[in-house]
């Protein structure tokens, strides 16, 4: 924790979980990242001015996972089933994506993301150490 000036305010960052489903299965994520965002969108007017206009959220949640038999085939909250587009729809499968911020007081603070869908799944070895798959998962709300 460190205290910044005389006003007793502390930054604080002890833990960040990532848990997927409604069974809040545990994603341990290396380097994990949580972008909210949403797009603006700047438009001239004929006056001479710009409004700008704000999109839909455009969140999303990235990190690295440890390839593991069982990160790719668990059934439901595995890679490979995030991954697999249903016939009838043409999508991935959505599910909830909850990252919890713990701070050194054990104050959580929680992001649900609804709809969340894994888009990417970069697989890859390096030299030395274990095969990593990078994931980013787009996250379309959030509460």
């Amino acid at each position: 924790m460190v205290d910044l000036g005389q006003t007793g305010e502390a930054i604080n960052a002890k833990k960040f979980q990532v848990y997927v489903g409604t069974d809040n299965e545990w994603k341990l994520l290396q380097n994990a990242r949580v972008m909210i965002s949403h797009p603006v969108f700047r438009e001239p007017t004929t006056g001479g001015t710009i409004v700008t206009y704000t999109g839909a959220a455009d969140n999303t949640l990235s990190g690295t996972l440890l390839f593991t038999t069982d990160e790719w085939d668990t059934a439901t909250h595995g890679l490979k089933a995030l991954l697999t587009v249903t016939a009838a729809t043409g999508e991935v499968p959505t599910s909830s994506w909850v990252v919890k911020f713990i701070d050194a007081a054990s104050v959580t603070t929680t992001l649900t993301f609804a709809n969340a869908k894994l888009t990417v799944a970069d697989i890859s070895k390096s030299v030395e150490g274990a095969v990593k798959v990078d994931i980013t998962v787009v996250c379309p709300t959030v509460a």
